[in-house]
């Protein structure tokens, strides 16, 4: 009897460590699929950090996509949440990674940046260079959908010019010949010296060949007029909000500046405000796109129309 209880009891600790075992795989294979080849399907934690290591000495830190350190930390943490290592990793590469993912905007990546963006905020959330980094996103696609726009006016208003000039060449038709008369019979007396039709004719024809031939140079001098080549009108400030000088900066005495773009709407509005450039960098980028985003101007116009238009200004902070 004892023999067989031992027996039962053995197969129920080699069943539980078994499926121990399946469970502590699972998310070594998930980390195959989402990391990429590099990693040998039941890698252990150790395995993981040392190809995450490895991806930082070789500036991966965010991309290819399945193959850098940032993954392949999550990834470690997804199996020890509290794995110091992996956490102090990723606060100590998060600054680098940030640039890393501005330059894939600067770039024109839009969609890589946006995936990168979202890989940082799974290791820190509520970290203000996400909201920035996110704000600079969404302007270039605002300029990039403004651009296409822009370029969907101009091949509109091409055609309906070409149109018109089709329609306007249809629509000349060729000027009646002028006869000439004949010479008048001669006089059995004196010759007159009056001008005959025909040279009445010609004079006509003379003066009217003229007149059309100082036409193209009256045309040549009204578009080479200054003011009249673009017919756009740049949007003005009409209330500037000035920026609040960050408490740290300011007890530290420091000083720099921040270029900000931003797109100034038809109504006069600020949209999409995000940095361009700063020095030094996050430090004074929260209070100018506070500032900037209360500032209001007379909008910019196109052929007398209100558009919106794309601004890049610099604010400095000086002591």
């Amino acid at each position: 009897m004892i023999v067989i209880v031992l027996i039962v009891a053995a197969a129920a600790v080699i069943f539980w460590e078994l499926k121990y075992r399946a469970n502590a795989d699972e998310p070594a294979q998930q980390v195959t699929a989402a990391t990429g080849p590099i990693v040998r399907e039941g890698a252990g934690i150790d395995e993981l950090l040392q190809h995450a290591r490895q991806a930082m000495a070789e500036q991966r830190l965010l991309a290819p996509a399945g193959s850098n350190a940032f993954e392949l930390y999550l990834a470690v943490l997804r199996r020890e949440p509290g794995n110091r290592v992996a956490q102090d990793a990723l606060r100590e590469i998060f600054p680098f990674a940030s640039r890393a993912a501005e330059q894939t905007i600067d770039e024109g990546n839009l969609d890589e940046a946006q995936r990168q963006i979202s890989l940082l905020a799974k290791a820190d959330p509520q970290n203000y260079t996400l909201t920035l980094l996110q704000s600079k996103l969404q302007a270039r696609r605002d300029a990039a959908a403004q651009e296409a726009q822009q370029v969907a006016q101009q091949q509109a208003r091409r055609e309906v010019q070409a149109s018109n000039v089709a329609t306007a060449s249809k629509s000349v038709m060729p000027a009646p010949a002028v006869p000439v008369p004949g010479p008048p019979a001669a006089s059995a007396t004196k010759p007159s010296t009056a001008p005959t039709p025909a040279e009445q004719a010609l004079a006509q024809l003379h003066v009217e060949s003229t007149a059309v031939e100082a036409a193209p140079r009256q045309v040549v001098r009204a578009r080479t007029a200054p003011g009249d080549a673009a017919g756009t009108v740049a949007p003005a400030l009409t209330r500037r909000v000035e920026p609040v000088y960050p408490a740290e900066a300011r007890r530290t005495r420091r000083q720099g500046w921040v270029d900000v773009v931003f797109t100034v709407q038809p109504d006069g509005s600020v949209t999409g405000a995000s940095v361009a450039d700063a020095d030094p960098r996050y430090v004074f980028d929260r209070a100018a796109l506070t500032a900037v985003g209360r500032w209001q101007f007379t909008p910019g116009t196109q052929d007398g129309k209100a558009v919106a238009s794309q601004v890049r200004q610099r604010i400095e902070f000086r002591l």
